[in-house]
């Protein structure tokens, strides 16, 4: 997949990311579990808002097991 840096802004870095996750007890358990959607950077990873705000969401489907 193709990442030109004007796709879908704003990036997070690894850092904001941790600090969404951490705040929320479900989301922390769950992230230590799996893989977030990230996109490379040079030699860092970054997070589109959209794919992590979606992932997030998924959480917290009904019937879900976490």
């Amino acid at each position: 997949m193709a990442f030109s840096a004007a796709d879908d802004l704003p990036l997070l870095t690894s850092d904001q990311v941790m600090d969404r996750l951490l705040s929320d007890a479900t989301l922390r358990r769950v992230a230590m579990t799996c893989v977030l959607p990230a996109v490379r950077c040079g030699t860092e990873w970054r997070y589109r808002k959209s794919d992590l705000d979606a992932w997030i969401a998924e959480q917290y489907l009904p019937g879900r097991k976490s």
